[in-house]
């Protein structure tokens, strides 16, 4: 999944699945938060990965590490912060938070769960994160053909929300 505007998304993705099929290649598919959570290093503990959708909203996702592995325990999800707080309010060990909504957010967060919780600076998806969720992972085999590779839209276009209003 990668965050960003519709059109931009359908063009990186529409140009990755033609560089796959020219080259016979596979493909590996990495998502913003995944790339987040890697920014962490933190066993035992969950990484929540956080990214502001405006008008109160956030993308979100939940991981834990255990043993040098990162695993989702949460999908990707499209949301407000009592949505994420509903879910978060389940877990038991601490949580992480990184993304540009952490500090948004902190206040909130911190009088609505009884976990110790941290937070990250405002942490930005960077490309050696990408990278280094791409080869992990590669090598559990997590590989996909270009007809697979598919945009993960948590929200709709501003062109769909407009024809339901007038439907």
């Amino acid at each position: 999944m990668v965050l960003g505007s519709f059109t931009g998304i359908r063009i990186g993705l529409a140009t990755i699945k033609a560089f796959c099929d020219v080259k016979n290649k596979p493909c590996i598919a990495v998502s913003s938060l995944e790339a987040l959570a890697y920014t962490l290093d933190e066993d035992d503990s969950y990484i929540c990965s956080m990214i502001d959708a405006k008008h109160d909203n956030i993308y979100f996702s939940i991981f834990e590490k255990p043993n040098e592995n990162y695993i989702k325990i949460h999908d990707f999800s499209f949301g407000s912060i009592n949505d994420l707080l509903a879910v978060l309010g389940s877990l038991k060990k601490n949580i992480f938070f990184v993304g540009n909504c952490g500090i948004l957010y902190k206040d909130v967060i911190k009088s609505s769960l009884t976990n110790d919780v941290f937070f990250g600076e405002d942490t930005l998806v960077s490309s050696k994160y990408v990278g280094v969720c791409a080869y992990d992972k590669f090598m559990k085999k997590e590989i996909l053909s270009s007809n697979e590779l598919n945009a993960l839209y948590l929200k709709k276009s501003s062109a769909e929300e407009t024809l339901e209003v007038k439907s």
